[in-house]
């Protein structure tokens, strides 16, 4: 494994050179005490590791890290310092690890072996490379499914983990303001200790993230954190690219409008109820309730009942809440002289509505349940 140790202190350099060499493993590549002559090693020859003196004059070991990572955002970084103030800015970057001098060779030892886990840069690349590198569900719940596997809920340390990330995921691509998140997740709250919380719920993202590998990064900049995908395909956008480019719906097309509306599992993050998704949740709603009116109707226009029956029933599973669905099947079991289908449906409509709602059926739904009886 290729290192190079970044220290002003020549006495510092050479005792912590030595402690890597008796602990072995590792190739140290270079020893420097200019952190500018380090950075042009680096970008000359990418190496796994980078063991980093904090204070240093000009160029301290934060911002030394901060260009490191711009370049090769999954290279390993240890910080090397007296003091611990820095700890929390040190893991906002996500350094591997954080040792105090001076250095205990035992805490040294422990820190080589969390480096030896860690994925070399190599195997890094090819997985960022791959086509295959995951797939990430948000319709109705947060998943991950790499390639060969089934969906898996991620293991989160905290609720608020999870929330976090989701909402870098929402906004994909683009710079979230750490003051807007502060202001979203912890309002009201001193700002020392929002950002303390804040730093040390990124680094349990990103310490998920690399446990599941997770192809996606959180890069730091602007003040804020980006989100990218790095090839990670995400769920709701591939639904809603398939339907904006699907063909004009005719017995030709079906098959493909059909394989587009099983794409939607449910509503965008919808088991977890978070507030701020809830607009592009009715947005999304409103494209697939759409796009499902025009099979069903494209069903009914050819007379093709048992199969508008079918496919409002497989809508209505997605979404129970949504009235019309029951209306329509009411009106459709009708025609088919199922009796039994449309009482059954209304009651299902009631019970839905008095539970989720606390409310009636709509006064139309009623007037037209009350002159079906009347005429059956």
């Amino acid at each position: 494994m290729k290192v190079i140790i970044v220290d002003d202190e020549p006495l510092a350099l050479r005792h912590l050179a030595q402690e890597l060499e008796r602990i072995g493993g590792l190739n140290i590549l270079g020893q420097y005490r200019n952190p500018q002559l380090a950075l042009e090693r680096i970008t000359q020859e990418p190496m796994d590791a980078v063991f980093l003196d904090i204070q240093m004059p000009g160029v301290n070991g934060i911002e030394l890290a901060e260009r490191i990572l711009q370049l090769y955002p999954h290279m390993a970084i240890v910080f090397v310092t007296a003091y611990d103030e820095y700890a929390i800015k040190a893991f906002e970057l996500n350094a591997l690890d954080y040792i105090l001098k001076p250095i205990q060779h035992e805490r040294l030892q422990k820190t080589i072996q969390r480096l030896g886990k860690q994925a070399p840069l190599e195997a890094v690349a090819a997985r960022n490379a791959d086509p295959e590198n995951g797939l990430i569900h948000s319709l109705r719940s947060l998943q991950l499914e790499l390639a060969g596997q089934k969906p898996l809920t991620l293991r989160w340390k905290t609720v608020k983990a999870q929330e976090i990330f989701a909402f870098l995921l929402h906004h994909r691509g683009t710079v979230v303001k750490k003051q807007v998140l502060l202001d979203q997740f912890w309002p009201g709250i001193d700002w020392k200790k929002g950002i303390t919380q804040l730093y040390t719920t990124v680094y349990q993202i990103r310490k998920v993230i690399n446990e599941e590998k997770m192809s996606v990064q959180i890069v730091n900049c602007d003040e804020g954190y980006l989100l990218e995908m790095n090839g990670t395909r995400l769920d709701v956008q591939e639904w809603e690219a398939n339907l904006n480019t699907a063909p004009p719906l005719d017995p030709e097309t079906l098959d493909v409008h059909l394989s587009v509306l099983q794409q939607y599992r449910g509503d965008y993050l919808a088991d977890h109820h978070y507030l701020w998704a809830e607009t592009e949740r009715i947005r999304l709603r409103g494209k697939f309730l759409q796009h499902a009116h025009d099979i069903f109707r494209f069903f009914v226009e050819r007379n093709q009942l048992t199969q508008a029956v079918s496919h409002y029933l497989h809508v209505q599973k997605i979404l129970p809440s949504e009235e019309v669905l029951y209306y329509e099947l009411m009106r459709l079991y009708a025609k088919l002289g199922d009796r039994f289908s449309v009482e059954k449906q209304y009651d299902l409509l009631v019970s839905m509505l008095r539970t989720e709602f606390d409310a009636q059926a709509h006064p139309a739904v009623q007037a037209w349940f009350a002159q079906w009886k009347q005429k059956s």
